[in-house]
């Protein structure tokens, strides 16, 4: 493949992932890596991406939402057995944090055998699900709107969270990317999902593995902040070894 051929395509790849890593690049091309950082130079040239550590992230990538029904529909079944792993580490009359995401969202479906259990939470869909189940107590957070996630964020419900004390947080993100940690689109919704950090004794990241080497506009927190990670794919050795280095429990959804 010429090396013009290969940049268009890393720039249509681009366009479909929004990120990509140097190492994925260069196993998909077959070429070095050294090929792969000089295409990405290029394309960052013509304004077309920004480079990043380990690999490059489309522009308009960093801050383009993916709309709330596509998010639902996408990797529905990955994020199902997340769920029903992540279930496991709710025990009766637990009072936990769950955040609007559509994976935390699935757990919701894997409730009903718990007993006496207290859920706050900033997502709508969240809690419309949870108010079928009787056997759980549904906090909602009050605050601003929303819309693209329906769930709500702001300094309101900032400061409704820390009201609040749970045994466990579980919360999903946008992307994850070596040097910056969990990330996320919207500043608003991970300045919420920082504060039930902050009142959680145990913090529990629900990321299926089309999230890992892919970056996002806005930090959540660093990898020594997650206590336990459930994902539904075999990590590559370089992020299992840094999970571990950082703290976290890396456990396999079955």
């Amino acid at each position: 493949m010429l090396t013009l051929e290969r940049q268009n395509a890393i720039r249509d790849i681009l366009h479909r992932e929004k990120a990509v890593s140097i190492t994925h690049l260069s196993g998909r091309f077959a070429t070095s890596t050294a090929s792969i950082r000089r295409d990405l130079e290029k394309l960052e040239q013509q304004g077309l991406v920004k480079r990043t550590y380990g690999g490059a992230v489309l522009i308009e990538g960093l801050t383009e939402e993916i709309p709330l029904l596509v998010r639902e529909i996408a990797q529905k079944e990955a994020k199902q057995k997340i769920a029903g792993t992540a279930a496991r580490f709710i025990a009766d009359q637990d009072t936990i944090f769950m955040d609007s995401s559509t994976t935390t969202k699935e757990l919701t479906n894997f409730l009903s055998d718990k007993k006496n259990l207290t859920v706050i939470t900033n997502g709508i869909r969240a809690m419309t699900d949870l108010a079928q189940q009787e056997n759980v107590d549904v906090y909602g957070i009050s605050g601003k709107l929303r819309k693209p996630s329906l769930s709500m964020v702001g300094n309101q419900a900032e400061t409704n969270v820390t009201n609040y004390w749970g045994a466990k947080l579980f919360f999903s993100c946008t992307g994850m990317w070596i040097s910056h940690g969990a990330m996320d689109y919207s500043d608003a919704e991970a300045e919420v999902r920082k504060k039930m950090m902050s009142v959680s004794q145990e913090i529990v990241l629900l990321c299926d593995h089309t999230k890992f080497d892919r970056p996002a506009f806005y930090k959540i927190c660093p990898f020594s902040q997650i206590n336990i990670l459930i994902t539904d794919q075999k990590l590559s050795p370089q992020w299992e070894t840094l999970l571990q280095q950082s703290g976290v429990e890396i456990v396999y959804a079955e």
